[in-house]
């Protein structure tokens, strides 16, 4: 093909960041920073152009300062070194000096004579390599600095055929590596792959040894041309001692359903994806404060095809588990608008009729076994919710939970009489924080003290009450050790806290970056850290009822000091870890007994002492005095993995189909863009 016109290409200006142009001809162009005039086919869309003298001046000083002073060995962890500064471009010609500069600084950290002469005089040489040249000359200027390292330890030059031809063999076998490969540039890959293979020359021809470590590329993000998958670096360090890598997540833009991967930088574990149209995406899963192959044991999706979720929930054959918790919608109208609201509740909108909803309970109550959520937008604005409390009882559901902001079990207390005395077992009330600057923030309104008459009430009529923090960085994350002892200073009539860290999907004020993720990890070190280290993460137990990356639940006894005594240890046998279908029955007897109130309970604690090693007062003390820590971490757009999915045991009854959770209130993110694939 023969170029006509001016091509438009995506990494990017050096002065303001935009697209660079390559010209059907070239022009005369000032050079940004110094002003001379230079004949040029690349400016970019602004008509910014970098001279390569400018280009490198900051990174000239950086290479000679670290090849000349760093006693690393290792070539590729040597370039990392420097390329990892501030000072040093993603691309362009500073690499045609760094390749030579790196090669003889690793050899002479590795034993090799080599003097700070010749280290200057490959920056010099190098220098002198144009940007540009592997497309503008058919030589990469990684390939030229490899020749410049070589020649230099060999003596090469013009006039002497051996050691020119041996110089010119190393440049063409490393040209023809880099030439495999049909993709734009790319410095740091093409620098990678001429020290890999300068090593195996230099071992073969010279008996020099030269270690070049794999690396994880970690700056796809800024390369709008990567090559992705076809990339030598794109796996590198991403092999997993544990679990396998490989599952199905969907692109968040279209929501097609598209291959993932679980990729590691140290202990951090992000999963990325690639959507053929709209580009790839990374999101962090893991930040890395505890083990994640501990955290997640052995299990894994064994993907033999390619799944169907989430097209054919209902639940479809591949699911694998059963229904643990079945939620009920019963009105989309709320008396709060929340910043953040996952069900995206809109006001107006007509209610299920009573008789709807008695049809829906009929069809999804398993008779003596089912735990029935009744949930919204906000229940309790519905007069009629003593009847349909009344109903889910009279179906056969074993137990009904509320999901509530609490502000009508706050203010009306005979309201709170009628739900109790209708059979409600247990209440699930939104608790974002112990100041009323998160509530208004998050709420937009304060909130703490009507919550503090709801959990009263609620306490006259014996219902236990778990409390539900949507957790939000910078918001109230710092706020979780003070929510703990609020519960627990609040028990019995509180049963434990249930965290929700923040999912984007709903009404969200913005759509995540990595920063904006508060990941289950993460939540386990600040409750440890908050609490100082009175909860050991050892007693927060990864769920073995869903997926370990959905949740965890902790069990605890408060005993007379209002101090928690664990009831289970992570790998001691007694952590209810259980993978097979079965274990959402056992998991909804668990939370059931633990967040319904005994009906030895008071609405006040008697301050009873006694030893937890007698057994009989420990007995009683857990029926009276049992508290959970339990989190549930629910998947948006950006981080859903279909493996979660497929363990799911929380579902959504709608139009006769139990749907997974996070399938169910899953939406789409129109207004973002990946990078461009290849």
């Amino acid at each position: 093909m023969i170029a006509q016109a001016d091509t438009l290409f995506k990494s990017g200006c050096m002065v303001c960041g935009s697209d660079l142009v390559v010209k059907a001809r070239a022009e005369k162009v000032k050079c940004h920073f110094c002003g001379e005039v230079y004949l040029t086919e690349v400016t970019c869309v602004n008509g910014h152009y970098v001279c390569d003298k400018c280009h490198t001046s900051d990174s000239v000083r950086l290479i000679t300062t670290i090849c000349r002073e760093s006693r690393e060995k290792d070539a590729a962890i040597l370039m990392q070194i420097i390329r990892s500064h501030k000072a040093f471009p993603v691309h362009g010609p500073e690499h045609h000096i760094l390749v030579p500069s790196v090669i003889l600084a690793a050899l002479r950290n590795n034993g090799v004579d080599v003097t700070d002469e010749q280290i200057i005089t490959a920056i010099q040489r190098g220098s002198a390599v144009p940007g540009g040249s592997c497309g503008f000359m058919g030589v990469c200027g990684a390939v030229t600095g490899a020749g410049i390292a070589y020649s230099l330890l060999t003596g090469a030059s013009p006039y002497e055929a051996a050691t020119r031809q041996a110089v010119q063999k190393v440049t063409a076998a490393v040209l023809s590596e880099i030439a495999s490969y049909s993709a734009a540039r790319c410095c740091q890959r093409d620098s990678w792959i001429t020290l890999k293979k300068v090593s195996e020359l230099l071992e073969k021809e010279l008996g020099l040894k030269m270690v070049v470590s794999p690396i994880r590329c970690r700056q796809y993000r800024l390369n709008k041309e990567c090559i992705h998958e076809k990339c030598p670096l794109w796996d590198q360090g991403n092999t997993y001692t544990g679990n396998p890598d490989k599952t199905w997540s969907l692109c968040p833009v279209c929501l097609a359903r598209i291959p993932a991967r679980r990729v590691r930088e140290g202990q951090k574990v992000f999963l990325r994806k690639t959507c053929k149209e709209h580009g790839t995406f990374e999101t962090i899963i893991w930040r890395g404060y505890y083990s994640f192959d501990d955290w997640t044991g052995n299990q894994n999706i064994p993907f033999d095809r390619v799944p169907q979720c989430p097209d054919n929930c209902g639940l479809c054959d591949d699911h694998l588990q059963k229904t643990c918790c079945v939620l009920l919608n019963v009105t989309d109208n709320c008396n709060l608008n929340c910043s953040f609201c996952l069900a995206n509740q809109q006001n107006g909108s007509g209610d299920p009729s009573f008789n709807e909803i008695c049809e829906s309970l009929n069809k999804l109550i398993v008779k003596g076994k089912s735990l029935v959520q009744l949930s919204g937008g906000e229940p309790t604005t519905r007069e009629d919710l003593p009847a349909i409390v009344h109903a889910a009882r009279k179906s056969g559901a074993r137990y009904v939970q509320l999901n509530t902001n609490g502000l009508r079990l706050g203010y009306d207390l005979e309201y709170v009489r009628k739900l109790a005395d209708a059979g409600l077992s247990f209440v699930f009330m939104q608790f974002d924080g112990t100041d009323d600057h998160i509530n208004q923030e998050l709420r937009n309104r304060p909130l703490l003290e009507i919550k503090k008459r709801a959990i009263e009430n609620c306490a006259s009529f014996n219902l236990g009450i778990t409390l539900v923090p949507t957790l939000v960085r910078r918001v109230n994350t710092t706020n979780i050790g003070d929510i703990i002892r609020f519960a627990v200073q609040s028990s019995p009539a509180v049963r434990g806290v249930h965290f929700q860290p923040v999912s984007f999907f709903g009404r969200v004020p913005r759509l995540p970056s990595d920063d904006d993720r508060f990941t289950l990890d993460e939540l386990v070190y600040e409750i440890y850290s908050q609490t100082g280290g009175k909860i050991n993460p050892a007693n927060l137990i990864p769920s073995r009822c869903d997926h370990p990356l959905c949740g965890f639940h902790g069990d605890f006894v408060i005993d007379s000091n209002h101090e928690l005594f664990p009831l289970q240890e992570r790998g001691s046998g007694i952590d209810n870890g259980c993978w097979d279908p079965g274990s959402a029955e056992r998991n909804r007897e668990f939370v059931a007994r633990r967040w319904q109130r005994s009906p030895e309970g008071t609405g006040r604690d008697d301050h009873s002492t006694g030893d937890l090693h007698d057994m009989e007062y420990f007995l009683s003390r857990v029926r009276t005095h049992g508290f959970t820590l339990t989190a549930m971490a629910f998947q948006d757009a950006g981080n859903i993995d279909l493996a979660r999915l497929q363990h799911c045991s929380f579902h959504v009854f709608d139009k006769g189909r139990m749907v997974p959770f996070c399938a169910y209130y899953l939406n789409n993110w129109p207004g973002i863009t990946g990078r461009t694939c290849p």
